[in-house]
């Protein structure tokens, strides 16, 4: 690897722990939570849930511009600053006194879509841009490592910032509106220093033949892919089953669970380290194994979680923790090689298309998910329903559901083909050969990539832009 490479790589990973350190204080809990501070119901957090996953309809053309005229780090770069900036007006349409509150929430939406459109063009230009960056063989392990160190820096903030607004709930002078009011300008300051690290990655040639076409024919290429075709099948099912439940769990535990921000944010620290071991673990076995093995194992877990939340009752405390730390392991897995599957499917002709048209396909499914089950909530769940003795209320009805699509959307993967794929016993025997944590050793391993970063800091060339 040469030095150019260790030096874009490691600026990279920089990026995506401030950047996620942003989109953890403007999303999850904190976004739920402020909707429910002002006042939202069902269907508005619905709504908000819905929108990054609308705003995909603007990949394809950003794809098409870049297959056609170049400039994937310009693009991403000014369109990421847009996203982070839109929150400043965000947060001053929320502390106006806005009459009546149903302006104020159609204004924070329309903010909010804004911000998420700069994201959705920002990232389909970034995936293009760094995909021909990271050489194929060790993909992997990078985006195992730059996930891990992106999750480490949400797990800070979360915890961080969780406690301040349980902190400042109950306290005078400004309360929660102080609390949301700091935590979304420091996103905001995350969000913008992480640009400093990006713009020092450098751009490479595209490496695949670009086929110069019209943008309705350039539209038409992932369809006429036999193999990606099946590929945007399954994304356009599992994403569906997926958010179904997705943006309810949030809600589910701040109102009907009654646990603290803290608490939220505690788990949401678990989750992470989950996370984090699952990236390191999963990284290393998709090198080796590939991925579409690794999803079909880890998807069977991730279909029995919205089930299992069914039976967790307000109070307990070691069931969440348990689900929060497993289903985040598993999920690392789904997350980094779903990731890895489009990379390796895709064409390197006109590469940038495909990856737009899985987004927009995925995001239209997972954007018309939650707006349907806020809708069946508001109009013919909202007293829930009764099986036998047992009455489940509107959100657990829609995790039932969430978990039976789920297992019905798994048999759509085994016709996706991916290249030197293997079997699920294989994967099982390699699993067996992978390191544990040895406890006598610690966690040095798994922290291996900080470690490197803080030795290899004094290699790095003087930056001159």
């Amino acid at each position: 690897m040469d030095a150019q490479l260790k030096t874009d790589l490691r600026n990279s990973m920089y990026d995506g722990a401030f950047a996620n350190a942003f989109a953890t204080l403007t999303g999850g809990v904190f976004l739920t939570g402020f909707a429910l501070y002002l006042g939202m119901n069902e269907f508005w957090i619905g709504l908000l849930a819905a929108m990054p996953f609308l705003v995909t309809v603007f990949q394809l053309p950003t794809a098409y511009v870049i297959e056609r005229r170049g400039g994937r780090k310009q693009i991403a770069y000014r369109a990421a600053a847009g996203a982070r900036l839109t929150w400043i007006p965000i947060l001053l349409v929320a502390l106006s006194p806005i009459s009546p509150v149903s302006t104020k929430w159609m204004l924070i939406v329309m903010l909010f879509f804004v911000s998420q459109t700069f994201i959705a063009v920002s990232y389909v230009s970034w995936l293009s841009w760094t995909s021909g960056l990271v050489p194929d063989e060790m993909r992997g392990r990078f985006f195992g490592t730059r996930n891990m160190l992106a999750g480490a820096a949400g797990l800070v903030v979360m915890f961080v910032f969780g406690h301040l607004l349980d902190y400042v709930k109950h306290r005078p002078h400004g309360g929660l509106s102080l609390g949301f009011g700091i935590t979304f300008m420091v996103a905001v300051f995350f969000g913008m220093y992480s640009l400093r690290f990006l713009r020092r990655i450098t751009e490479r040639s595209v490496t695949g033949k670009v086929i110069p076409t019209r943008f309705p024919t350039h539209v038409s290429l992932p369809f006429k892919n036999t193999n990606f075709r099946k590929f945007l099948a399954f994304t356009l099912v599992w994403n569906f089953s997926v958010y179904v439940a997705s943006p309810f769990f949030t809600l589910y535990f701040l109102r009907d669970l009654k646990l603290s921000y803290g608490f939220v944010a505690s788990l949401g620290m678990l989750s992470a380290f989950g996370d984090l071991l699952g990236m390191r673990i999963w990284g290393r076995v998709s090198d080796r194994v590939k991925n579409k093995v690794v999803i079909r194992i880890a998807s069977c877990v991730a279909a029995l979680l919205p089930g299992i939340w069914v039976l967790v009752r307000p109070g307990s405390v070691l069931m969440p923790i348990l689900l929060h730390i497993v289903g985040a392991g598993f999920w690392a897995g789904i997350n980094l090689c779903m990731n890895n599957l489009l990379l390796r499917i895709a064409p390197q002709e006109n590469r940038s298309v495909y990856l737009s048209m899985y987004h927009m396909v995925g995001g239209l499914s997972a954007a018309i998910a939650p707006i349907a089950a806020g809708l069946a909530i508001k109009s013919f769940l909202s007293s829930g329903i009764h099986v036998l003795w047992w009455h489940l209320s509107s959100v657990p009805v829609i995790f039932v559901i969430s978990t039976i699509l789920r297992f019905s959307s798994l048999p759509v993967l085994k016709y996706v083909q991916e290249p030197e794929e293997i079997s699920v016993g294989e994967l099982v025997r390699i699993l067996r050969s992978v390191r544990g944590l040895n406890m006598a050793n610690g966690f040095s391993h798994l922290l291996h990539p900080f470690i490197a970063i803080v030795r290899n800091k004094r290699t790095l060339p003087p930056h001159r832009g």
